[in-house]
């Protein structure tokens, strides 16, 4: 009995830390200049990863993050990169120092930031969690992609007998995905033709980057 009931607890505590770690708040700020001026079109980046929010035209943001979230960024071509941890607080102003850093979004990627919106365009990345399975969630954000179940087939890719594209989640090739939970997704990326020759033939039916929340 008393090997039950721990059991018991031990689920339910799994349960409420997966509903905290999931939970979102809202955030809301404004992006200036050294002088105070405000910055319009500055994109958001939570946790290193780009989302689809930007300035508006007085410099003020406002988006849904989750609870967990380590640090929020804001990038404009003209006047660089500013990072911020987050602490909870639903309110976070960035304002930039006089000195200038030119960065592009390469200079970004470099630096290990994920520049690359869902190319589809439909799904932010805080909306990953409302789909039920990693395969939804790939028919849903990508254009081009046939999803039958757990197969997958990128058309457009050239390719005899075998067509399973290549998955490699957080650094690791898999041969399975259907672990992964659409909550878990930090970033989701398809790369093919041009783009996939880096993995060589492995990458010829197209590569799929996930990298999932820490």
């Amino acid at each position: 009995m008393r090997i039950f009931l721990l059991l018991l607890f031990l689920k339910g505590f799994i349960v409420f830390s997966q509903g905290a770690s999931n939970e979102r708040i809202e955030i809301k700020g404004l992006v200036m200049t050294a002088n105070g001026n405000p910055i319009k079109g500055a994109i958001l980046y939570v946790d290193s990863v780009k989302t689809f929010v930007r300035t508006n035209r007085k410099g003020f943001y406002k988006t849904k993050i989750y609870k967990d979230t380590e640090s929020i960024m804001v990038y404009a071509p003209a006047h660089g990169l500013y990072s911020k941890d987050f602490n909870g607080t639903g309110e976070l102003n960035f304002q930039f120092l006089n000195s200038i850093d030119h960065l592009t979004e390469n200079d970004l990627e470099e630096l290990g930031y994920i520049t690359e919106a869902p190319r589809k365009g439909t799904i932010d990345p805080s909306k990953f969690k409302e789909l039920p399975t990693i395969y939804q969630l790939i028919r849903e954000m990508f254009t081009g992609v046939e999803v039958n179940g757990s197969r997958i087939v990128v058309r457009g890719v050239s390719s005899f007998g075998d067509n399973t594209p290549l998955f490699i989640v957080d650094d690791n090739y898999v041969t399975d995905i259907s672990f992964v939970l659409p909550a878990e997704v930090k970033s989701i990326q398809l790369l093919k033709g041009s783009d996939a020759t880096m993995y060589g033939s492995r990458g010829t039916n197209g590569v799929f980057i996930i990298h999932l929340r820490k």
